[in-house]
């Protein structure tokens, strides 16, 4: 049983979906806002280089463990990463990022077993479209 509900921002923002969550009781801090602009670059947190493979005590070899201390690397967290994060099936991510890519926003609350059916009923009646639990 999923416990991610989803749904579509068309515009505006999630005051009026955060409103009823509070009346609701229910907490904020499971609610994530997905946007087009959230796929991200940066530098991973380690460094590619001769440590990396063969161990920091590997002695001398020519080649291959004669430069400084490695090279970073970057990973590229696409909106697709993203979605995968909240359960989206592989099959309707694509869905999903073409709402994103549309200036559209994705809402996801990490509900509880005893909320789930609350938290899908307040994302429909707060206008969110599409509203969906994986």
């Amino acid at each position: 049983m999923g416990l991610v509900v989803t749904g579509i921002l068309q515009q505006g923002d999630i005051r009026a979906l955060e409103t009823l969550l509070k009346e609701a009781g229910l907490p904020l801090d499971p609610i994530q806002l997905i946007s087009g602009e959230d796929s991200t670059e940066g530098v991973a947190r380690r460094h590619i280089g001769p440590g990396l493979i063969m161990g920091d005590g590997a002695g001398h070899i020519p080649g291959l463990n004669t430069s400084g201390p490695g090279l970073s690397y970057f990973r590229n967290e696409s909106l697709s990463d993203r979605l995968g994060d909240l359960e989206i099936p592989d099959s309707e991510v694509e869905n999903y990022v073409e709402a994103l890519q549309a200036g559209r926003k994705v809402v996801a609350y990490f509900a509880k077993p005893d909320s789930l059916a609350a938290v899908e009923a307040i994302f429909r009646n707060s206008g969110l479209a599409k509203v969906k639990t994986f």
